[in-house]
């Protein structure tokens, strides 16, 4: 994949919707058995993934924006990265842990994975 012609703002921007795109997903239907069938929020751990994305999401987008963080002696986009990549741990975890994978989680591992692309290609920049 090649991020050269995208500028930082976008992509920034572009992993902030992706983030929010993965919130989404949490609400459709992640596993399906039988007649049964449960989304991601019926998860016990989903607020966690929730704040998680919440706070990746919300640091890209502040700092594409050119808002003023309150972290002030770590890069921004390093904690974004990090937070992303929890979040396709998280997914991929409950992919390998369940049978009966439906959209959702498969949309969400497709949110969390772009996301964490762009965000690390910022950060890439950053450290150049």
């Amino acid at each position: 994949m090649d991020l050269q012609g995208i500028s930082r703002e976008q992509k920034e921007l572009g992993a902030a919707v992706c983030m929010l795109l993965f919130i989404i997903s949490l609400f459709l239907k992640w596993q399906t058995f039988g007649p049964i069938s449960g989304s991601g929020a019926d998860l016990g751990s989903w607020p966690l993934a929730l704040l998680i994305a919440l706070a990746a999401g919300g640091i890209m987008a502040a700092d594409a924006l050119g808002m003023d963080l309150p972290i002030r002696r770590m890069n921004p986009t390093s904690v974004a990265t990090y937070l992303m990549s929890l979040l396709v741990f998280y997914v991929l975890v409950f992919m390998f842990a369940i049978d009966g994978i439906s959209y959702g989680v498969w949309l969400a591992l497709l949110f969390s994975v772009v996301g964490l692309l762009l965000t690390f290609s910022v950060f890439r920049q950053d450290t150049r």
